[in-house]
């Protein structure tokens, strides 16, 4: 087992110096853009008919910065030299935001590619958060005496808190078995009605059900969804602060730029199909009064030419003025 002797060796300093790859301000802010953005569309998608698409965008960001955790903690536990090694101080601020964010992401269950990804997600952060805390931050070099964490107050990650999250990851896995199977049996259910043949009618009742569900959901757990977030936030941010963890507090790199801004655009498309839906709702409305105007124009004319009774085979005498 790595301890502070190995840490030593390895050239680990405290305090510890971060690895903006992973962690990095403009990564994190991405995040947090996008913990705001899938609340938001979520809110619009339930008060308008605008398509909630964002849970999309989160799990492809949650997968790529999955993929860069797992091979920085499977360097650090091989010994690789050519790779910086990772620390449990950091380690489990990240792990918690992502394992927060993909469990409040909003994805529709009518699209099952984007349904099965983030199945496969959130399986496999249940798994790599029950690893860690169980096993996996004795296998971590240690550069400083204690490593703190945020909960209420200032505590050690090595005490009472880690036992709270080993607790922690039990919940998670049964929430995650549950979800799964959840999954598993609404996908064979819909293989069972295509093989029935009645697939077209019942989708449009199950479609109808999920949009009723959705917006159920959208206006009763929003509120709790942006709770979690915002304490996500704040316990990932005051950890790291706590810790004086350094070199992931800039946007000077390239590589923070990009999911800084491709969320920044997620964020901006969501204003934009908003918009975009109250101008062609006011248009509508303009194109129908427009539509029941010339309506009842059309209508009053013909009373002021309509003959009285009797008296439809009587020509039209002209007058010699209007002649």
């Amino acid at each position: 087992m790595l301890n502070e002797t190995a840490a030593a060796e390895l050239g680990l300093s405290c305090p510890v110096v971060g690895n903006p790859d992973l962690y990095g301000l403009g990564i994190r802010i991405g995040i947090y853009i996008q913990m705001l953005t899938v609340q938001l569309s979520g809110l619009l998608s339930a008060s308008f008919q605008v398509e909630d698409h964002i849970g999309q965008g989160t799990i492809v960001f949650v997968l790529s910065t999955s993929i860069v955790l797992v091979r920085l903690l499977h360097s650090t536990i091989q010994g690789l030299e050519h790779q910086a090694p990772i620390e449990p101080v950091e380690v489990f601020p990240v792990l918690t935001l992502l394992l927060i964010q993909v469990g409040v992401c909003r994805v529709s269950s009518r699209n099952k590619t984007t349904m099965l990804m983030w199945i496969v997600e959130l399986v496999g952060l249940s798994v790599l958060f029950a690893w860690f805390w169980w096993h996996g931050m004795d296998l971590l070099p240690r550069s400083c005496p204690d490593d703190k964490a945020f909960f209420f107050t200032q505590v050690s990650i090595w005490n009472w808190f880690r036992s709270l999250n080993k607790a922690g990851s039990v919940f998670a896995a049964i929430g995650t078995a549950v979800a799964v199977f959840v999954y598993c049996g609404s996908f064979i259910y819909y293989c069972a009605v295509a093989v029935v043949g009645c697939i077209q009618k019942r989708r449009d009742i199950s479609e109808a059900a999920d949009d009723d569900e959705d917006d159920e959901r959208s206006l009763s757990a929003g509120t709790v969804d942006l709770v979690v977030n915002v304490g996500a936030i704040v316990y990932v941010e005051v950890s790291l602060k706590w810790n004086n963890i350094a070199g992931v507090h800039s946007l000077n790199s390239p590589g923070q730029f990009m999911p800084f801004f491709v969320a920044l655009g997620q964020l901006l498309s969501v204003f934009y199909s908003a918009t975009k839906y109250l101008l062609l709702l006011h248009a509508n409305e303009d194109v129908a009064e427009e539509e029941d105007e010339s309506t009842l124009e059309c209508h009053h004319e013909k009373s002021q030419h309509r003959r009285p009774r009797g008296q439809e085979d009587v020509p039209i005498e002209l007058d010699a003025r209007s002649a």
